[in-house]
């Protein structure tokens, strides 16, 4: 009872209040306003935590760009105390992601997604500056891109052979990073730190993307380079302005010989000096033998009018052995376009007609210029030879820009314009897990493989003025996870409205199409177990064939371009069953510059 009654000494009667405890006195409002009270002073001490958090990460992932810039130009200084720096900077985010507010905080709804994030950055950073980088660093002054690149014709393979364990190290610790930040959205974190994690996200991804080819050039370059036997590669030089599925026509070859490291050219040729043979040099797959001519085994010109460049390094091998009596070790392609990338980090050369081939001019001089011009086969197969011959020379030199070279031979294998087959099985497996394979990807579990491929159908060189666009976008996400996918290609001729005037060594005789004119097969592939429901040229419909090549379906169409003209190719398809993961394009590498090996986000994401 609240109130109590006493009678006092005269009689009166006395009223008192009984005082209850002070936490019985509090309102529910005072509870509310303390609650609140708290709330925003342990969200100031967590948001003063984050920001200090967030700016710990950020000096770091700059920091650990730096120390990659300073690895690769051999400044062992520089990188040991900026190595120091980053374990600081890392050490400091990581401790500034610890403690109960954020154990707390990572279980609140909404926020625990972003504090999670913020976490598990932190975490790798740490990890990174811990175990990724201190072996590199210890080896800065080898592990740089000189280490990969000849000096006086030669590669140094004792240096490679030193520096492997530490890029394996490097390379594993780099993995394990990335499995853990592409677990993360970015994109539905909050503002203020969806910009640092996607940017670490990036930095860490193309890092482990570095340190993975670095591995392999570890792992490969000593056996490929006679490290332990002499081996001889074929050196195709594809001509995109007769395209093929790999990029072009083989314009040009020569042997190559490598004997612990040292590099040497040997006999060069073209397609005259390996004609046609009368018989298949190897088998004809049941697919083969559907989709592609004889010529593809009997013909150098047609070995790669399959997109597979592995199987166009077994036939060219066969072919050289048959026609030179040569027994290769494997076969590296390029092309011109890789060439003037290349020529950008050398300086230009000048060839044995005192012609000077630069970045700028190395394009339009190989592939239109010369046949415009020079009206004789051997001569243009010389100008090709001694362009071919210098630009490897300057190379193996080590005269130039190395980063600027190998940055180069990067693109180039990016855009399928550099690829590489070995003979040898155990270098062809590591090949086939880079961009220098070339391969036609078949059954890859959930990947889906989609491409689009032209060929040169009336042996001309009309494909300098080929300008091409393709793309590949996802629909639907179907039952069985199946995906629904469709490719856009456009073709146009950029060739003079007087193209029939051109040299025949330009427009061809004029035996398949009128001169002036581009006759180019497209050809399409549906991912592995998939299949086509539609084609369109210009909107219009067209037959869709069932034809089959490792795994896939293929369908093509043929087209006449006269000059100034467009087409526009769609395909319509669906993937294989249980097909969910991000679909890879590739194409035809074709003048200009061309993204190979695109992934587009799955449908079934």
């Amino acid at each position: 009872m609240g109130l109590a009654m006493r009678i006092g000494r005269f009689g009166g009667r006395t009223r008192y209040h009984h005082h209850r405890p002070w936490y019985q006195r509090i309102t529910r409002v005072q509870v509310g306003w303390g609650v609140l009270g708290l709330i925003v002073v342990l969200l100031a001490a967590f948001g003063l935590q984050a920001r200090q958090a967030s700016s710990s990460l950020r000096l770091a992932a700059n920091q650990a760009e730096v120390l990659q810039s300073q690895i690769v130009a051999g400044d062992d200084v520089g990188a040991k105390a900026t190595l120091v720096g980053l374990q600081e900077s890392a050490a400091e985010a990581r401790s500034r992601t610890d403690g109960i507010l954020w154990i707390v905080g990572s279980h609140v709804p909404y926020f625990g997604k972003n504090v999670s994030a913020v976490q598990t950055v932190a975490d790798v950073i740490d990890q990174i500056s811990q175990e990724a980088m201190p072996p590199v660093v210890k080896l800065s002054k080898q592990v740089n891109l000189n280490t990969f690149s000849p000096r006086d014709g030669k590669v140094d393979l004792a240096a490679i052979n030193e520096i492997r364990p530490s890029i394996a190290a490097a390379d594993e610790a780099l993995a394990a990073a990335n499995d853990k930040l592409v677990k993360i959205d970015a994109d539905s974190l909050l503002v203020p730190i969806r910009g640092p994690v996607a940017t670490i996200q990036n930095k860490i991804a193309t890092a482990g993307s570095a340190a993975s080819s670095s591995r392999t050039a570890a792992q490969l370059l000593p056996s490929m380079l006679g490290g332990k036997d002499t081996r001889r590669y074929l050196l195709l030089i594809q001509n995109n302005a007769e395209v093929r599925p790999t990029g072009g026509i083989a314009g040009s070859f020569a042997i190559l010989k490598a004997k612990n490291g040292k590099l040497s050219m040997g006999e060069q040729g073209s397609t005259q000096d390996l004609p046609p043979v009368a018989k298949p040099v190897i088998p004809m797959t049941k697919d083969e033998k559907t989709v592609f001519p004889t010529t593809l085994v009997t013909d150098l010109r047609d070995a790669n009018i399959t997109p597979d460049f592995p199987r166009t390094g077994e036939i060219t091998r066969a072919l050289v052995k048959k026609g030179l009596g040569v027994d290769v070790d494997g076969v590296i392609s390029v092309d011109p376009i890789a060439l003037s990338y290349v020529l950008g980090g050398t300086g230009p050369v000048t060839v044995d007609n005192g012609a000077v081939i630069d970045q700028s001019n190395a394009v339009s001089t190989l592939l239109n210029r010369l046949y415009r011009q020079v009206q004789d086969n051997d001569e243009q197969d010389d100008f090709f030879a001694s362009a071919a011959r210098k630009i490897f020379d300057v190379v193996k030199s080590g005269d130039g820009q190395s980063r600027v070279v190998i940055s180069a031979l990067v693109a180039a294998a990016n855009e399928n314009r550099l690829t590489v087959w070995s003979s040898h099985e155990d270098e062809q497996r590591e090949i086939r897990t880079t961009n220098l394979s070339g391969a036609v990807g078949g059954d890859d579990g959930e990947t889906p493989h989609v491409g689009v491929y032209l060929s040169d159908a009336a042996s001309t060189k009309m494909e300098f003025y080929l300008d091409y666009t393709t793309i590949l976008r996802t629909g639907r996400c179907l039952r069985g996870d199946v995906q629904e996918l469709s490719t856009t290609t456009e073709l146009r001729s950029n060739a003079p409205s007087n193209a029939d005037r051109l040299s025949p060594y330009v427009t061809g005789t004029g035996a398949f199409t009128p001169r002036g004119t581009m006759r180019i097969s497209v050809r399409a592939y549906s991912p592995f177990d998939g299949g086509f429901t539609e084609v369109r040229v210009n909107g219009k419909k067209q037959t869709v064939y069932a034809d089959r090549h490792l795994g896939r379906n293929v369908t093509s169409v043929t087209l006449v371009i006269n000059p100034g003209e467009t087409y526009t190719v769609t395909t319509s398809m669906i993937s294989g069953r249980g097909q969910r993961g991000d679909a890879v394009f590739s194409t035809t590498p074709g003048v200009q510059q061309t993204l190979n090996n695109v992934r587009v986000q799955s449908a079934c994401g």
